[in-house]
């Protein structure tokens, strides 16, 4: 048999709207960036003229709501269509859930006047489990399912496992929480949609598993080490829980070898998540380490920086006064000042700062909910500098 090549990719969430997410993006920026959300499909396009494969699968969250506009549903469609003859597979999710009312739904797109789906295109529409050919390869099937609606799944989809198919290759699509992730967007308790375990993956008995819901790559191997199945994760970082490089995944199974996968570059810049420990740094100091910083973490001029700088700096040093002019560096960079005070001032109770230092450290050891303690945090900053005599910059928009 001719070794098999796959192309996946899942949870574009085109129209997603980008508010916060904790970047405190420009107005600018973040339409910027929500037409490279947007562009995701056309990125996947000139990734399938690089691998040709043979096969493309698609486990759900192509798009972020129902609401998305038709402007971009067509974009979509046109992306699809540059793919033909390649055939394509999709296992709707919970944002893009293939129930009635919606875009793989025929006769609401007869209503709006929008393209169908084109022929290369094999949509699971059901929420059991179907099986489908892929075209000019016989010995090849794709098992899939559906979500008709965004509500959270609590059954388990491979409890029990779908029969496997007797074809030479038989590859599984599945949108669901893999309850060993440990990614910065895993979901807990009744979030959790559609939950299964690796054992209950692997005992399905597919060749291979195409993963999606969850934003982080992340494969799932075999007893052997070898891989079994992967999440992509998305291909365009939206916000932190999204940080690093962004891929597409390019999968070759072949007779009596393991699966081999191999990842593409999906996005054009990256999020970054990043933490600085003042420790005793003048400004100069702190510059030089956050440049270095930077430059561990593989930052380009391009990338979406958040730094949040924690520990306690050389007397009468401001981070944001420091490292104010690194913004310059990358397309954006959002600065957090999380340092303590000088460690005598806040000490003396004879002193204003000191009595304030200690009545805020007093009520941060008295609460354990996050949003309280954030408050209390950004109120230490700011009003350590208005003690300093120094007129107090209003912290960047953030989440909390």
């Amino acid at each position: 048999m001719a070794p098999l090549v796959l192309l996946q990719s899942s949870d574009w969430h085109v129209g997603s709207p980008l508010t916060g997410r904790g970047l405190g993006l420009g107005e600018e920026l973040r339409a910027l960036r929500r037409r490279e959300v947007d562009e995701a499909p056309e990125r996947l396009v000139r990734a399938a003229r690089e691998t040709a494969p043979d096969a493309v699968l698609l486990p759900g969250d192509l798009w972020d709501a129902g609401s998305v506009p038709p402007a971009l549903f067509r974009k979509l469609v046109e992306a699809f269509e540059a793919l033909a003859p390649v055939p394509v597979f999709i296992a709707p999710g919970n944002h893009d859930f293939a129930g009635p009312g919606g875009f793989y739904d025929g006769a609401f797109l007869d209503a709006l006047g929008l393209p169908g789906w084109p022929a290369n295109v094999r949509v699971f529409r059901s929420p059991g489990w179907e099986t489908a050919a892929v075209p000019g390869r016989d010995d090849v099937t794709v098992t899939g399912r559906a979500f008709l609606s965004p509500l959270v799944e609590a059954g388990r989809p491979l409890s029990p496992p779908p029969a496997r198919p007797p074809a030479p290759f038989a590859l599984l699509m599945l949108h669901g929480s893999l309850e060993s992730y440990r990614g910065p967007d895993v979901p807990s308790g009744e979030k959790k949609t559609a939950p299964f375990s690796r054992e209950e993956l692997l005992s399905a008995g597919f060749d291979w598993a195409a993963l999606g819901h969850h934003h982080r790559m992340e494969v799932v191997a075999r007893q052997d080490g070898s891989p079994a199945g992967a999440y992509s994760g998305s291909p365009t970082g939206r916000g932190l829980d999204e940080t690093g490089p962004r891929h597409f995944l390019k999968v070759t199974l072949e007779e009596g070898s393991p699966a081999r996968v191999e990842t593409l570059s999906a996005d054009c810049r990256k999020v970054l998540d990043l933490e600085l420990d003042a420790a005793g740094r003048d400004g100069e100091g702190l510059r030089d380490a956050a440049l270095a910083l930077l430059l561990e973490a593989g930052a380009t001029p391009g990338d979406l920086v958040r730094l949040t700088v924690v520990g306690r700096p050389a007397a009468a040093t401001r981070a944001s006064q420091a490292l104010g002019d690194l913004k310059g560096l990358v397309a954006h960079l959002a600065l957090r000042d999380r340092t303590l005070g000088d460690a005598e001032a806040r000490q003396d109770r004879g002193t204003a700062e000191g009595r304030f230092a200690l009545e805020l450290e007093s009520r941060l050891a008295a609460t354990e909910d996050p949003r309280v303690r954030r408050v209390l945090e950004l109120a230490s900053v700011l009003g350590r500098e208005a003690l300093l005599g120094r007129v107090p910059a209003p912290p960047a928009e953030e989440d909390l």
